[in-house]
Parts: C-alpha cells; structure tokens; sequence
C-alpha cells in the first residue's frame, strides 16, 4: 500500500501522555483517518504531510491498524510534504519496495572438538536466533 499526501483537519493532545497528538488526517480520495503521532514531527491544521497506510511496508515494519493509550491509530505520519493531496509519495518515502536479494554474514561462537561439530552446532545457534549480524548487502 502507497504513502499519500494528506491534510491535517484536527489536531488535540492526547490526555494520558504528554509525548503523542492525536491527528485527523483527510484528503478526497482517501478519506479520513485518526493517527496517533509522537512528537517527533509535528503538525498543524491545514499542514500536508506523507501519511502511510495500513499495509504499507517500511523497513522493519509494515503498517497495521493499532490502539495507542486506548485511541485506534489507521497508520503513520511520515513527515511534512509540499505535495497536492492524494498524490503518491511512495517512492519518496521509500516505502513499499519490491524484494531483493541480500547476502548476509552471520557470526556465532560454538565450542566443538571438531570442524565439522562446530559447522552443525553453529547451524544450530543461528536457527535458535543466536549469532550477529555482521554485514548485509545487495547481491
């Protein structure tokens, strides 16, 4: 799902927490939608800002719907855009990429007497979710 340019129609603290504001987002073609933001970038009424929809995957994360302090959030503030309202921001954003192929070092330290013991328990290590990432790159 896209990022999309929308316009900031209310805008309150939210009660139980000085660190979030509790926006309304809308523009024509999507509609309104209430987002839980955190003081990190901060709007106005009338601002235009990149909103990230539900589905939208962004590294480590894909957008969900979610109650934050007990207020339903319907995706992400992405940050102010000089952009006309329902204009796709995706790639600006740089959301939503197609999968690639990465190469991946992994490390882990096993104890063995042997090699070949200590390729099978190091296999063993990663699966459980040991080890450190040491590079990842585009192959």
């Amino acid at each position: 799902m896209p990022v999309y340019a929308m316009k900031v129609t209310s805008k309150t603290a939210h009660e139980k927490t000085d660190q979030l504001f509790i926006y309304t987002f809308e523009s024509p073609e999507h509609g309104e939608r209430t987002i839980v933001a955190n003081l990190t970038n901060t709007y106005e009424v009338g601002d235009v800002a990149g909103i990230a929809i539900e589905g939208t995957k962004l590294p480590g994360m894909e957008i969900k719907p979610r109650k934050v302090f007990g207020i339903p959030s319907s995706g992400m503030a992405m940050g102010p855009v000089d952009a006309e309202l329902d204009t796709d921001l995706t790639a600006h954003f740089d959301a939503d990429r197609e999968p690639r192929t990465f190469k991946v070092t992994i490390e882990v330290e096993v104890e063995a007497a042997y090699a070949e013991d200590a390729q099978k328990l190091g296999a063993k290590a990663i699966g459980k979710g040991n080890g450190t990432v040491l590079s990842s790159t585009e192959a």
